[in-house]
């Protein structure tokens, strides 16, 4: 119903503005045998069908019947010519301009104006043909006069064409390009000066005509050169509207005889009239165009020189040139924040480089969108970042913060992916007087690399005094006491259960070791420094040698908690599943040992298998052959599409916590839940929610068919000794109300 009314109501507007303009041009006729030297509803019935379609030209036979009926009376005989003339034009006209059209589109550049224009011409001469012989028809010219009357008809909509269409084009477009056209590039009082310009061209017109002078018609090269400066400066949309009140100011007073002025009494005077009036109203609005379309293109050349194509931020010349502009102005505080994604290649190399720009994209808006105004935003490299904003160090560290949770919390659904990202941040500071840019992107840059060093998903600040290099020493120092940890064997195994959801289950132990560790004064340190040390140094193998060979030994010494175990489940680094000494390490350490290896579980990360997919089902596959089982751990954060699920023979898929907390409250993790746990089911897998915090989770999940959790809903990690001296752990069903 809405639709049928909008509809309706655009009929009856175009129809009225149609009426108008043959109103307007009655205004020229003498006599009803005369013709009209001014026809604007040619434009205007052009304009209508070039934006709406040819359909729309429904609106031409309404709008002449109505015209005949009220304001210009003829015989039956030139009345079917008079409307069927319009309406077959305008169509004829349609068609041309839907033949015309280029694949993107009508815009406004001079190749569719001159395509219009043809299209204008091919309807003025179309309906001169039909009109000319409606009037020898009826009688209401000789068949000798035909000519003059063609030649009239056909510049009458001609001007209408040239005078009213191109305005009326741009102002049906849709309202965003509309919106663009009008928007000036000159300033608000040279608008002002150029209306009074054009007002007292008109007034001048008036007086000379009314005062006998009979060059007074030259005057209107005064209203003509300011459509030329409107054409350069103004909007084209200004232009075009200025341009149809200048002719159709010019053409009533020369027209009608008005202000002193004769209306033309010859075919000659006539037809250099309306010739003069078509350049009027032609030449402005091509030059408006012209001076649009080579705006446009330097804006564009512009804006390929000084922006990243795939991002829109600066690109790494021009964040340059205008930092370096900075730097030398009167700014108190300049930070400098470098930001280079972690990994990004493992999202090439897994998803595609479609993909990676995807990833591209959205991280720069997200960057972008930190920062107000006063930053300098810019991609320098292909996943590195740079932004100048002038705040302190301190502000600079929030914001970097804030940049580092956008990126960690991005996840991009990618096909059959849920793609992820981390950022490594290196910020450097300046205060007046300004050190100059190469050197504050070192720093920067340095803080950076330190940060990726640390395992990255960080930020490090750095400054003149050489804090970097601190940073770095504390790092090489971090490993190092990682190194004595090793040697003097200060770690402490803990475990946490991972118990069934489904009650039918066996009820035998289920759990993951963990790993704690102390310095050397006994002070207890912090899982995450044991994890990126190990990592960044490659520590990995050796670390995980440790942890198999502890608990070997644990279980060698407690035999009777073996008989308890379902399945152990023991972490893996990425570096240790593609190492060939650990692979021989581990299986000649489980023949030795009175351990069966089907009480063990090897997790793995989905990054570790995608770095090296062959060599990590060469593992899985020796492992297998001695009886170990395999978990796929932190699934969903990764880049390991579900098509890789089939060629990786794993027993579990450990589904990400980050998922599982937002159980209830985010629809897209609901989703990821229930379609990780199908897929895991068709491929004959079982499933572990990692990180259930709450009963509620629980509950959820074993809605979803789930088939284990594990998280401090029901229990914390504990010491082995402690975890195998209490009862296996069980799930408590919530209370009912």
């Amino acid at each position: 119903m809405a639709d049928a009314l909008g509809t309706l109501r655009r009929f009856l507007l175009l129809t009225g503005l149609y009426y108008a303009g043959a109103v307007l041009a009655s205004l020229y006729l003498r006599t009803p045998d005369d013709i009209t030297l001014f026809w604007p509803s040619a434009g205007i019935g052009y304009a209508v069908v070039v934006a709406w379609g040819k359909r729309w030209a429904v609106i031409v036979p309404f709008a002449m019947i109505l015209l005949h009926l009220t304001v210009v009376p003829v015989s039956a005989a030139f009345l079917p010519y008079s409307i069927l003339s319009n309406t077959l034009a305008t169509l004829v006209a349609g068609w041309y301009a839907d033949r015309g059209r280029r694949p993107d589109g009508m815009h406004l550049r001079t190749a569719d104006g001159l395509m219009l224009l043809r299209g204008g011409v091919l309807l003025a001469l179309t309906d001169a043909v039909m009109g000319t012989l409606g009037l020898v028809h009826a009688g209401m010219v000789q068949p000798f006069e035909a000519p003059r009357a063609y030649l009239l008809w056909a510049l009458g909509d001609l001007l209408g064409i040239t005078t009213f269409a191109p305005a009326l084009t741009l102002l049906f477009a849709p309202t965003g390009r509309r919106e663009s056209l009008w928007r000036e590039t000159a300033d608000r009082r040279e608008q002002t000066v150029w209306a009074i310009g054009l007002l007292l061209s008109f007034i001048g017109i008036v007086s000379a005509g009314q005062s006998g002078n009979l060059y007074a018609l030259g005057l209107v090269s005064l209203p003509l050169a300011l459509l030329l400066w409107a054409a350069v400066r103004f909007s084209p949309l200004t232009t075009m509207v200025a341009t149809i009140l200048v002719v159709t100011f010019l053409s009533l007073l020369t027209g009608l005889g008005l202000g002193g002025f004769t209306r033309p009494l010859t075919l000659l005077d006539a037809s250099v009239l309306m010739l003069l009036l078509i350049l009027i109203s032609v030449i402005p609005v091509m030059l408006a165009v012209a001076t649009y379309e080579q705006r446009h293109t330097a804006a564009a050349l512009f804006q390929r020189a000084t922006r990243d194509p795939l991002t829109g931020l600066l690109n790494r010349s021009t964040f340059e040139e205008q930092a370096r502009e900075r730097l030398g102005g009167a700014a108190a505080d300049l930070s400098l924040l470098y930001i280079d994604l972690d990994h990004f290649k493992l999202v090439n190399d897994s998803a595609s480089h479609v993909a990676g720009d995807d990833m591209i994209r959205t991280v720069g808006d997200l960057i972008s969108a930190e920062f107000g105004d006063d930053a300098l935003v810019a991609r320098t490299g292909g996943d590195e970042f740079a932004v100048l904003v002038p705040v302190s160090e301190s502000m600079a560290i929030a914001f970097g913060r804030r940049v580092l949770a956008s990126i960690d919390g991005l996840r991009l659904q990618w096909q059959d992916q849920m793609l992820t990202a981390a950022a490594s941040i290196g910020i450097a500071h300046s205060c007046t007087p300004h050190v100059d840019f190469d050197h504050l992107l070192s720093n920067a840059d340095a803080a950076c690399f330190a940060a990726k060093e640390y395992g990255g998903n960080r930020l490090i600040a750095a400054s003149r005094e050489g804090d970097e290099l601190k940073l770095r020493t504390a790092s090489m120092r971090s490993a190092l006491q990682v190194r004595e940890a090793l040697d003097q064997r200060r770690f402490t195994l803990f475990c946490q259960p991972i118990v069934p959801l489904d009650r039918a289950e066996s009820q035998k132990r289920n759990f993951e070791v963990l790993l704690r560790w102390t310095d050397a004064s006994g002070a207890p340190r912090a899982p995450a420094d044991l994890i990126a040390a190990a990592e960044r140094y490659r520590l990995g193998p050796r670390l995980d040698r440790y942890v198999v060979d502890a608990v070997l030994q644990w279980f060698e010494a407690h035999p009777e908690h073996l008989q308890e175990i379902h399945h152990c489940g023991i972490n893996l680094g990425g570096g240790t599943l593609v190492d060939e000494e650990f692979s021989d390490y581990f299986a000649a350490r489980l023949r030795r040992s009175s351990v069966p290896a089907e009480r063990l579980c090897l997790e793995i990360t989905e990054t570790s298998v995608v770095r090296d997919r062959t060599r990590a089902q060469r593992f899985i596959a020796r492992m297998r052959d001695l009886g170990c089982r395999f978990a796929l751990d932190d699934f969903g954060t990764g880049f390991c599409s579900f098509g890789y699920l089939q060629h990786l023979d794993v027993d579990y898929l450990k589904i990400d916590g980050s998922f599982v907390r937002d159980l209830g409250k985010s629809e897209l993790a609901d989703a990821v839940v229930r379609s990780i746990t199908e897929i895991a089911h068709v491929l004959d897998k079982r499933t572990v929610a990692e990180q259930a915090e709450t009963q509620a989770q629980l509950d959820r999940l074993r809605m979803m068919g789930v088939d284990y959790a594990q998280g401090y809903a029901i229990s914390r990690p504990q010491s082995i000794e402690t975890f195998f001296a209490q009862a296996p752990a069980v799930l408590v069903d919530a209370p009912t109300s």
